[in-house]
């Protein structure tokens, strides 16, 4: 570490880690915007070795709470389907007044499968792996604090017909800007953080049409440091997508320097919300990340042969290939002899043979 900067300090069980929820282990900034933690190596900016990641802890990232040490992690079991169809059925008239309170509309609320809790006041918005079950709830109270009910694991923001119709994707921060987008009549997919999720989202977005883009966008969040959480965010989760889907994935800011999605709405939503599509893609300015090269392995078709064997096919070849158009490709590995064939080729063209070796 930079000696200018202030030490990282431990963790304890009344400062858990922001990215594990531990209270040991873990070591978080002063400032607490980043921590290193030797459990999680997703969402992570630098592998540091034996000493765990380095994370970037976003301002609206959620604390998980895991088990008590005397309580292993896979015996907390919950039915989070079935508690999330009772808190659904609780939810009308409130919908309505959180709704208001996001400036989306009910409808795309409903979509997503919010509910809430009368006990405690709390809106609950379920999330899903890439196979549509629901892994989590995440909790919003009133006062605006969320966090997600014990046992839960970080997964996806969707609706159940999160692809129909037309057009791109985009996969955004959180459930609200989901409903945002799904306001203004596009298809949207939340992502727990600003870099958590891709794993889900590549398994959901697995047989997405080729003549759809996807695009990750990202928080318009830039501090004074120069860092830019969401912005780094959507890059590397467009570069993990693309390299597992093998296909080019886009990322980009919300248009006219707004912070996200939802707040471009209720900028410029108006009372016609889905009139506005057209004007915020026109604003996007699209970035592609293109997939690195594969590499694959190959079977071999036929027998082994002798590699003097090899020389005299590959010499057949190479002469029966001039004076013919088209081009002849040889892919033999190094040290096969193709310098040494050529050579006899040229000397087959004066007149003159040599045993191949």
């Amino acid at each position: 570490m930079d000696g200018s900067q202030p030490p990282m300090l431990r963790v304890s069980p009344l400062n858990r880690c922001p990215i594990c929820g531990h209270g040991d282990w873990c070591m978080v900034a002063p400032n607490g915007k980043t921590a290193i933690c030797p459990r999680t190596a997703e969402g992570a900016v630098k592998d540091l070795g034996e000493a765990g990641y380095l994370h970037v802890v976003h301002p609206d990232h959620v604390t998980p709470h895991p088990a008590p040490r005397n309580e292993p992690q896979n015996t907390v079991k919950v039915d989070f389907q079935h508690l999330s169809d009772i808190r659904r059925e609780r939810a009308e008239p409130r919908l309505h007044d959180l709704a208001r309170t996001l400036g989306v509309s009910v409808d795309a609320l409903r979509c997503l499968k919010v509910g809430y809790n009368d006990y405690d006041q709390t809106f609950t918005f379920p999330e899903r792996d890439g196979q549509g079950n629901i892994i989590g709830i995440l909790l919003r109270y009133p006062t605006g604090p969320k966090k997600r009910i014990r046992g839960s694991k970080s997964g996806l923001s969707y609706a159940d017909a999160w692809d129909d119709g037309t057009g791109p994707v985009f996969a955004v921060e959180g459930p609200s800007d989901t409903a945002a987008l799904m306001t203004l009549g596009l298809n949207a997919i939340g992502r727990p953080s600003n870099r958590g999720g891709y794993s889900h989202l590549a398994d959901l977005l697995s047989d997405f049409p080729e003549d759809r883009n996807i695009v990750v966008l990202g928080d318009c969040d830039r501090k004074e440091d120069g860092s830019w959480p969401g912005k780094q965010g959507a890059i590397q989760t467009a570069s993990e997508v693309s390299k597992r889907l093998e296909r080019t994935v886009y990322w980009a800011l919300p248009p006219d320097g707004v912070k996200d999605a939802r707040a471009w709405l209720n900028e410029h939503g108006g009372d016609n919300p889905t009139s506005m599509r057209d004007c915020f893609l026109e604003g996007l300015q699209l970035h592609a990340i293109t997939p690195p090269p594969v590499i694959r392995s190959f079977v071999p078709f036929q027998e082994p042969i002798s590699l003097g064997s090899y020389r005299a096919e590959m010499l057949r070849r190479r002469l029966f290939s001039l004076d013919r158009p088209g081009i002849y490709l040889d892919r033999s590995m190094t040290g096969s002899g193709k310098s040494a064939i050529d050579y006899r080729v040229v000397l087959n063209l004066f007149g003159r043979t040599e045993e191949v070796a």
